[in-house]
């Protein structure tokens, strides 16, 4: 597989999770505001369902990748056209070394899997992309199609397990609550959120 594993998926017309970075667009001008005034902060749209379910979506990748040793550029759920959200990875690897294809399947799975721990359900339209990346990976390494179900499944179970983790959960919830706030978080910000979580509770 080439690149790094993103989210994203058409979902009837709509924007979806995925691998192109989103850019914030700019706030509009103020509207009647005295010259010289200061202008007061533009207000965040109020938190809808979807935006709780792709900042755990974003969060969950993020956190995953970051506890696997992969490096994170940003994260952000400020949508455009085509995605709700996506993060950034970086080339580097760092910390923990472990089989590059697991670590790239728990990432994309992550996204998913945190999702549904919140929701309750399986988005598999919103992740349709990441299964997308991780059948084309899974492909290349078994040679039948129940080979491949019961590798999917391992991995799926392993990052299930990963994500109990206090330290892991903590993390992904704390990331996701920030960017329900801000929109975007830099890969600086996003690493010491992540540490700040697993120095905690360790």
């Amino acid at each position: 597989m080439s690149g790094d594993p993103m989210s994203g998926d058409p979902r009837r017309g709509e924007p979806r999770r995925g691998d192109i970075p989103v850019t914030p667009e700019h706030a509009s001008p103020e509207h009647g505001s005295p010259e010289h005034a200061t202008p007061e902060p533009r207000a965040r749209d109020p938190v809808s369902t979807e935006d709780v379910a792709t900042a755990y979506h974003e969060a969950g990748h993020a956190v995953v990748a970051l506890s696997l040793g992969r490096t994170v550029e940003k994260v952000t759920i400020v949508r455009n056209s085509l995605r709700l959200g996506s993060v950034q990875f970086g080339s580097r690897r760092k910390g923990r070394r472990q089989d590059a294809f697991e670590t790239e399947a728990m990432i994309l799975l992550a996204g998913l899997l945190s999702e549904a721990r919140v929701t309750g359900r399986m988005n598999w339209a919103g992740a349709g992309q990441d299964m997308l990346n991780l059948q084309r990976m899974i492909c290349m390494r078994v040679g039948t199609d129940k080979a491949g179900e019961r590798l999917q499944r391992r991995l799926m179970d392993k990052t299930e397990h990963w994500l109990e983790q206090p330290e892991i959960w903590a993390a992904v919830e704390l990331i996701a609550q920030q960017l329900l706030q801000q929109g975007v978080l830099s890969g600086r910000a996003a690493r010491h959120l992540y540490e700040q979580e697993a120095g905690r509770i360790a």
